[in-house]
């Protein structure tokens, strides 16, 4: 399989927002619900698939991303992990 994203965060007047655009597609924002030192929790409940993003690092230094939400009227989610290359 082949894709892209394009992704960016901005701030408004109501905090900061994450843009995805997923394909090239025009931007989707997932507003800022939940942020720690080491995790962030993005929402946007009128959203087909995902409705949350996650970001967490790990105490081994991975960084994980989770997208979950419903699609066919059942829980979905997906995840991915990235570790530094020395």
């Amino acid at each position: 399989m082949v894709s892209f994203e394009f992704l960016r965060i901005e701030t408004d007047k109501d905090g900061l927002v994450y843009l995805a655009s997923p394909h090239g597609k025009p931007a989707t924002p997932f507003r800022l619900i939940e942020s720690a030192k080491t995790r962030a929790v993005l929402s946007n409940p009128t959203h087909d698939f995902p409705t949350r993003i996650l970001y967490w690092l790990a105490d081994d230094g991975r960084l994980h991303a989770k997208i979950e939400g419903s699609q066919g009227g059942k829980p979905a989610s997906e995840e991915w992990s990235w570790s530094r290359v020395k």
